[in-house]
């Protein structure tokens, strides 16, 4: 039987612990199936289905020739892809002979990074069963392991432990409301306890790791401060983007949905004089079109511009993938799609990195740098169009409100960088890296 070891002896441990794992295993057959459906009228759901048809077996011909060492990065998404990307090239460069593979679990992430140059290899996670996790494993024969933030899965992590293989989980962020910290959340608990060392965003994440007796955690912050500022140090000259945006105010509205976009249009109609770039959260014909007709004649796809066209429209609609961190840079303020669905505001981070002040919907409790650029003064939500309307006239005519949130937001980056190397001095000297 496999070590699945407890970290409480009490009466109820145990059978809490198999009525946990009993949970999990109807939850991820219920979801694989839930999106076996999917997939027979979605897109992305047929995605997910198709990418992993015979992933294993791809997996295991890929590899059978290649004796290097390896790391192994598991993201989600795109998302914590840029997360775990500092520390990717820093390992890099410390141990270059190594081959690091990255797998994730969302189709959009992987069709996106499936040929970036900073990953030797990049799979799809094959769904999470004890034969799967075993199988892979024995493929990628990794020296060490980085989950970024989330996204455990019991048995690719309990067979990581097993196995002795240094696992780390990295900028992680807790909230107590979560089932690792109720008391019938034993095996949930006993999954955060196949890693060897957890690197935590925030103070209330380490207080509540520790309050349940995980002790082997690193408070470093988030990995993406040290993304987007060094992205922010780069030269990348967009010449139609410049060109686009001429003399005039840019609103850039980043990962965006229709509830922002129309916010936007309903804005514009009333401030002609302002140009507007939509970058789309899903980049999709359908999308596109929908774009297109919100805003009535008035859009230019990025794809159709050239220097003879681009000044032609108010919007340019973003249709292409990789543009839009280094969009930011010409934009006056970002409004961040995402923020009126629970779970669902993207990053705001690219944004603050370029002191740009930020706008989002009001649904962020889960996310912690949208509350804090707030309180800084670099962002403001927005609940309904009256306030949309409100705080970006106020941006655009008072100098000093604008000028104070572009600083608030440079500043904040500025203060919060470093993640990356207190994870590599921890990695590289406790554990022995090497």
């Amino acid at each position: 039987m496999d070590d699945y070891s407890l970290t409480e002896n009490t009466f109820f441990a145990i059978p809490m612990y198999y009525l946990g794992f009993i949970f999990y295993l109807i939850a991820i057959n219920a979801y694989q199936f839930s999106i076996w459906i999917a997939s027979l009228f979605n897109k992305r759901a047929k995605d997910f289905i198709e990418g992993r048809n015979n992933n294993i077996e791809n997996i295991r011909i890929l590899l059978a020739a290649d004796s290097s060492k390896k790391i192994w990065f598991h993201v989600s998404s795109l998302g914590e892809f840029e997360q775990g990307r500092p520390v990717m090239e820093a390992l890099k460069e410390k141990l270059p002979s190594h081959k690091i593979i990255v797998t994730f679990f969302s189709p959009s992430g992987y069709e996106q990074m499936k040929n970036e140059s900073i990953a030797d290899y990049v799979f799809y996670l094959p769904f999470d069963s004890k034969k799967n996790a075993k199988e892979l494993i024995n493929y990628f024969n990794p020296e060490m392991v980085f989950w970024v933030k989330y996204d455990f899965w019991f048995f690719y992590l309990n067979e990581l432990k097993n196995r002795n293989i240094k696992t780390f989980l990295l900028s992680a962020s807790f909230r107590k409301e979560q089932i690792y910290f109720k008391g019938y959340g034993v095996f949930f608990r006993n999954i955060l306890n196949c890693f060897t060392h957890i690197f935590t965003q925030n103070k209330v994440s380490t207080d509540l790791l520790q309050s349940i007796q995980i002790e082997n955690v690193t408070l470093s912050k988030d990995t993406r401060y040290d993304r987007v500022y060094n992205t922010s140090q780069e030269t990348r000259y967009l010449s139609l983007i410049e060109k686009f945006k001429a003399q005039n105010q840019l609103l850039l509205c980043g990962s965006s949905y229709p509830i922002e976009e129309k916010m936007i249009s309903n804005f514009l109609k009333q401030n002609t004089e302002i140009k507007i770039i939509i970058a789309p959260h899903f980049v999709y014909e359908e999308r596109i079109i929908e774009i297109e007709n919100t805003f009535s004649g008035m859009c230019l796809r990025y794809s159709n511009a050239d220097e003879n066209t681009i000044s032609s429209k108010s919007v340019l609609i973003i249709d292409s993938i990789g543009l839009l961190s280094q969009i930011y840079r010409y934009a006056t303020i970002a409004f961040v799609g995402g923020g009126f669905v629970k779970s669902g505001l993207h990053n705001v981070l690219e944004a603050a990195a370029f002191g740009k002040p930020i706008l989002f919907g009001p649904e962020i409790d889960k996310f912690p740098e949208a509350l804090d650029l707030i309180k800084a003064g670099a962002a403001f939500t927005v609940a309904n169009e009256k306030e949309c309307k409100s705080i970006l006239i106020e941006l655009l005519q008072n100098k000093e409100k604008y000028l104070s949130a572009t600083v608030a937001a440079s500043e904040f980056i500025k203060e919060n960088v470093g993640a990356t190397n207190i994870v590599m001095e921890k990695i590289m000297e406790d554990y022995r890296i090497k």
